[in-house]
């Protein structure tokens, strides 16, 4: 049975993300934004993902969004561009957040402040370059660029940045911005200013606007794993829905045809049937508009939202179908995490987000299924053997015994790895690399499926595989891999061995729920912060892990696991 009603978020999927955002668009700065409660999810927990991910920077709307994310102890470059007109500016300027400036007020009176303070207030001026909204009006420019470069010079404001945002209306509307905004920088370089942020593109034009990128991209709904387009889906963006809004039924009952269901009885019952009971309503984000077109998932069957939704309750034909009280609902979330339930890209759009903030929940579910829910899963259990279980403490202990474990390794040897982003898995495998003595520095394999390390000791090479995107055994048979001379790491490989290997080390790293998250940036946050887009998401967050290895088939039946640390 699942929780009565819960917001679950994935914050691994939201890390690989960023990865996958960064190596992608390449911008040198990255801006996660994390306004309306990071859109549902939890501002500070998400916050410091994606800053551990490789963002680094954050954008929230307004001040006290941003004070928020300083009480929490967050510390990474914050920008807030939304304000009152009789908003206080010290508060912010002391807490060293960055203010967006939208007209030559805004700007007068920050720097009033900065002034009364003794301090430098950063500032990112925003012209409207079409958007008509909040922004500096096109004939006020130069004007309020000759006021900033005073203030610069009298030393009260520092022009970190210049932005705008994009219509996406059409790619004419947007090209016509993109001229507009470059003629706004060229004015600011001839007023003196030298911004090192210029930022325009959302998640929409910084995937498919190049030219909108400049030096800095604002990754809102691509964070959570949702696509900006109509035409394509987060699995076709190469994202991962971070948010499962799920319930449990409430009630259940039979109903005669021409039974009204709801307010108003805008729908009726076509014939006998059986009805269920989903406590969520437009409190808790799910739109009433969504009332009689929508679909969830109970059970792992797709069932349509009929009669007006209320405002903490909705009800759900099922047919002649049996559902239960208790039984797991699923409004929307990540198929490939939540093993095939409802999409988020298509049916979050219709169900809006999750607002119940107080019912959110930071999990962090393990990507591949545990042997058991595999095909010929209960099989393999009993031909398994259960080698080992221990707990590393950090990271180097968790490098450390991949060099002892390469030890007992040979040709023809294969491990599967299985956890979490951030649990280990690539550590543990440089170690491997270390322990082999192959050529060059392992990282994640990510973006290229697999990698080969050879050796510079005349031992078998090292194969370096993530299967995270592959669909099957057939798909990984694919990659041609030399199964039988080499030493193969695959990541994310559970269920993907059949009639590909018959022996096998499945090794399974638990890392405990938070691990992104702890400390304000952190250690991590900030190693995080510098490194390359295509950095690994296991280094450094120095918590214990549980590991358990398990032997598959006739190569680890008779096997000593002294090697292993014993």
């Amino acid at each position: 049975m699942s929780e009565f009603r819960e917001a679950v978020i994935d914050l691994g999927a939201v890390a690989a993300n960023v990865v996958h955002l960064r190596a992608a668009i390449g911008t040198p700065h990255f801006m996660a934004v994390v306004k309306a409660n990071a859109y549902g999810h939890g501002a500070a927990p998400i916050a410091r993902t994606a800053l551990a991910a490789g963002a680094d920077w954050l954008g929230v709307a307004d001040l006290t969004e941003a004070h928020a994310l300083r009480d929490a102890g967050i510390e990474a470059p914050l920008l807030a561009w939304l304000h009152g007109p009789d908003t206080d500016f010290a508060p912010a300027i002391a807490a060293d957040i960055d203010l967006g400036i939208s007209s030559a007020r805004q700007l007068s009176t920050v720097a009033d402040a900065a002034g009364r303070l003794g301090r430098v207030a950063h500032v990112h001026l925003k012209l409207d370059t079409g958007l008509s909204r909040n922004g500096l009006n096109g004939p006020d420019w130069a004007e309020v660029f000759a006021l900033a470069a005073g203030f610069e010079r009298d030393g009260l404001v520092h022009v970190r940045g210049i932005f705008s945002h994009l219509s996406n209306a059409s790619p004419v509307a947007d090209d016509e911005a993109v001229a507009r905004f470059t003629t706004g920088l060229n004015l600011a370089a001839a007023a003196g200013l030298t911004p090192e942020l210029a930022h325009l593109a959302s998640t929409a034009a910084a995937l498919r606007l190049p030219a909108a990128r400049f030096s800095m991209v604002r990754i809102g709904i691509g964070l959570y794993g949702l696509s900006p387009f109509d035409d394509a889906s987060p699995r076709e963006l190469g994202l991962a829905p971070a948010m499962t809004l799920r319930a449990s039924v409430a009630a259940v009952r039979r109903v005669p045809a021409g039974a009204g269901v709801s307010y108003d009885y805008l729908w009726r019952a076509p014939e006998d049937g059986n009805l269920a009971l989903v406590p969520l309503g437009y409190a808790d984000g799910v739109p009433r508009s969504a009332s009689g077109s929508a679909r969830v998932n109970i059970n792992g069957r797709g069932y349509p939202i009929v009669g007006r939704i209320a405002m903490d309750q909705f009800v759900v034909s099922v047919g002649q179908d049996r559902v239960d009280v208790g039984d797991e609902v699923v409004l929307f979330g990540d198929p490939d995490v939540r093993g095939g339930r409802v999409g988020a890209g298509a049916e979050r759009g219709r169900l809006g987000g999750c607002r119940r903030h107080d019912q959110l929940r930071d999990r962090h579910p393990d990507r591949a299924p545990r042997a058991a829910q595999l095909p010929g899963g209960p099989q393999r259990e009993q031909g398994a053997r259960a080698m080992n279980r221990r707990v590393i403490p950090d990271a180097a202990a968790m490098h450390s015994w991949g060099v002892r474990v390469a030890a007992g390794l040979r040709s023809g040897d294969l491990l599967v790895l299985t956890g979490p982003l951030g649990a280990g898995k690539t550590t543990f495998t440089r170690g491997l690399g270390v322990g082999l003595g192959v050529r060059g520095a392992v990282t994640s394999p990510t973006f290229v499926l697999a990698r080969t390390h050879p050796s510079l000791v005349g031992g078998p090479p090292l194969v370096h595989v993530d299967a995270y995107r592959l669909q099957g055994a057939m798909e990984l048979d694919d990659l041609d891999i030399d199964f039988e001379h080499s030493v193969v790491v695959v990541e994310w490989g559970r269920g993907l061995l059949d009639g590909v290997a018959e022996s096998w080390l499945d090794i399974e790293i638990e890392r405990p729920t938070g691990a992104l998250q702890t400390g304000p940036a952190g250690a991590a946050g900030s190693a995080r912060a510098s490194a390359a887009p295509g950095l690994d998401l296991d280094v450094d967050l120095d918590e214990p892990r549980t590991v358990t290895i398990t032997g598959f088939g006739p190569r680890w039946a008779g096997f000593e696991s002294a090697w292993l640390g014993e």
